[in-house]
């Protein structure tokens, strides 16, 4: 599960514009009994918390909406819960985490100030079924024992957004074409559920068919009916250490603006996490929405497919990609026409790899 979990981490590093997300009418769906009142019906459960996501900051605000109605109706029923929920009326999560589905936040305060034990709650927010789950416990900061654990579910209503909306953070990454066909990779974890998959293709959202998948590798082959007549040849050459690479995608969906980014680093290492063979580690910066990317060399040929990278509250330039070798095993099993670099090598310049990559990277999203 720990595997699963660094494998998808994303970190949180945005300037510019604030981007935030809100989750209305959240009302306790499931929990202890103790929180549960059966005889209240969604009318008067509705608009206990109200979530806040802002990524500019990397905090998550809840906030207690009780109207005066139903914190009367509430107190009647249950009178510590009603008083608990109008004491603690703001709370603030650093965010810990995020994915195309997932965002996670924490926050802690010390129980008494003298002894060094703290309540730790953690939430974990579902961009795609609209729900928030947490759970809660008391942590030793020398043993790290958790005292006890409570989990509680919310149901929201999406609320207003500004500069981005739900489907650019749950439904959204990158991807390049392979070939002049139409035929497209991105990781699998960006068009996972999707009712229907799309690219954007020279400004125009076209819908694109799922060819295949392989959840091993968190690869996806897609096909769009367009013809593009740029796409990334995959490099024969194995990666090396201290090989400089490029990353192209759309960092962020399109909430920060609509135009390809680009990083540069190195690969600092042949393995991913875990001793993944089928993985590079590069110190170029990979965000949500980066997913399903190229990271190419400086001739232009794909070294690797963006897939992930580790928290930079805990770590600094710790990004992953999914070999070229492994992509074409990939393809070569689906029986899909791809190309290597040929024999001669004539380099390429800024302007050259600029104009390569903006033609054969893609936006992809989908419902």
């Amino acid at each position: 599960m720990k595997k699963l979990f660094l494998t998808i981490l994303f970190t949180l590093v945005l300037s510019g514009g604030a981007i935030s997300y809100e989750f209305n009418r959240c009302y306790l769906v499931e929990g202890p009994k103790e929180l549960i009142v059966n005889s209240f019906d969604e009318q008067n459960l509705t608009e206990v918390y109200q979530y806040t996501i802002n990524l500019k900051s990397n905090l998550i605000t809840r906030l207690s909406i009780l109207s005066d109605e139903n914190y009367r109706n509430l107190k009647e029923q249950d009178d510590e819960f009603a008083e608990r929920v109008q004491r603690h009326n703001t709370k603030i999560y650093e965010i810990i985490f995020i994915d195309s589905r997932i965002i996670k936040g924490i926050t802690y305060q010390y129980l008494i100030e003298t002894i060094p034990i703290k309540s730790v709650e953690e939430i974990s927010i579902d961009l795609k079924n609209n729900t928030v789950s947490s759970k809660s416990y008391s942590e030793h900061d020398f043993t790290k024992k958790r005292v006890y654990h409570l989990d509680n579910m919310h149901q929201c209503e999406i609320g207003n957004s500004s500069n981005i909306n739900g489907s650019d953070i749950a439904s959204s990454g990158s991807g390049f074409f392979i070939n002049n066909k139409g035929y497209f990779i991105t990781n699998n974890h960006v068009v996972d559920g999707c009712t229907q998959s799309k690219i954007t293709f020279k400004e125009e959202s076209i819908d694109a068919e799922l060819i295949a998948t392989d959840q091993n590798l968190d690869l996806a082959l897609l096909r769009a009916k367009v013809k593009p007549k740029d796409f990334l040849n995959l490099s024969n050459d194995p990666p090396e250490k201290l090989q400089k690479i490029y990353v192209a995608g759309y960092p962020f969906g399109k909430g920060l603006s609509d135009d390809l980014k680009f990083t540069q680093g190195i690969i600092s290492a042949v393995k991913g996490y875990a001793d993944n063979s089928n993985q590079i580690q590069i110190d170029a910066a990979i965000n949500s929405g980066n997913s399903g990317g190229p990271i190419v060399d400086e001739d232009g040929n794909l070294v690797a497919v963006a897939v992930s990278g580790l928290d930079k509250s805990a770590s600094e330039g710790i990004g992953f990609g999914i070999k070229a070798s492994s992509v074409r095993n990939f393809l070569d099993v689906n029986d899909v026409e791809y190309s290597t670099p040929g024999i001669l090598n004539f380099g390429m310049n800024a302007n050259k790899l600029n104009s390569l990559l903006e033609k054969s990277a893609v936006y992809t999203f989908c419902n």
